[in-house]
């Protein structure tokens, strides 16, 4: 089984220059401690799904793999936090185009996008989080 995480994170930083920062992470937690970047983004594993195997004496599964890409945009200017929302907004539509329709591997299918939320604002710094899922093919034959 292939680690997809590297191939999102070298995807968005080719095509999207305009990041300072990209990264991985293994959860929001360890995102909101470490050190932000003013412009950056960071991807991590969110969750893993399957569905149940139909065949007698071997499993072929549908295995379901979810992405939290979480960006971040910083704005002291703006207390209200107008300025870094649209900017982030900016940043998020370009992620949608990086990855949208994208196929990571052979083994998986294009990415689609399945939602997304705030993460807060404080101290001029707006991080949203934006899910994108993917899915492939697993068997023990």
């Amino acid at each position: 089984m292939i680690n997809i995480r590297p191939l999102i994170e070298t995807r968005i930083r080719t095509q999207i220059p305009a990041f300072k920062e990209v990264a991985g992470a293994v959860d929001l937690a360890s995102i909101l401690k470490g050190r932000l970047s003013d412009n950056g983004c960071y991807i991590f594993q969110e969750s893993e799904s399957d569905d149940p195997s139909n065949l007698v004496g071997a499993t072929r599964q549908q295995q379901f793999e979810r992405f939290a890409i979480v960006t971040v945009v910083r704005n002291v200017r703006d207390s209200r936090g107008t300025d870094a929302a649209d900017l982030n907004h900016i940043q998020r539509v370009a992620v949608k185009e990086a990855l949208l329709g994208w196929q990571p591997h052979a083994a998986f299918d294009p990415f689609e996008k399945a939602g997304g939320k705030i993460i807060g604002f404080v101290n001029g710094t707006f991080i949203w989080s934006d899910t994108y899922k993917t899915s492939q093919l697993i068997s023990s034959i």
